[in-house]
């Protein structure tokens, strides 16, 4: 499903990371991320996680981009907006450690097949209580 979306931001912590890195637990930077976070802010009942920044967008295996964890109301940390524009919408039910890989594998199986082509501008997840829903930036 296609969302058009307005800018917006998030507040939060970020980290630098590549596609190398979370491919193996040892390495990823995203898990001691959402530690990170869960101290240093409090633990709301939505959650984004925003990827940003992306290079070397034409080789997904070395994709470079920055990750933050937030939220929307203004509280600590670095602040990250989300670009307006239209949003590719992949959503499920469950836990979102479970949810989330899951939904990012569909992802890529869809982009492959897809005439739709993403804009690696911003892309998100929004976390709430048994929802995990992605959002990814497309090219108009």
């Amino acid at each position: 499903m296609i969302k058009e979306l307005e800018q917006f931001s998030i507040f939060g912590v970020s980290a630098l990371t590549n596609a190398k890195f979370e491919s193996d637990v040892k390495t990823s930077q995203i898990i001691p991320l959402w530690k990170n976070f869960h101290q240093i802010l409090s633990t709301p009942s939505e959650i984004y996680s925003v990827y940003y920044d992306y290079k070397n967008t034409l080789d997904l295996e070395n994709l470079e981009y920055k990750v933050c964890v937030g939220v929307k109301e203004k509280e600590k940390g670095e602040k990250v907006l989300i670009k307006e524009g239209k949003y590719m919408l992949f959503e499920d039910f469950g836990k979102p450690e479970i949810i989330t890989p899951k939904l990012w594998q569909e992802i890529y199986k869809f982009f492959k097949n897809s005439n739709l082509q993403r804009k690696f501008e911003t892309d998100f997840d929004f976390y709430t209580a048994n929802k995990v829903q992605i959002y990814i930036g497309i090219k108009e």
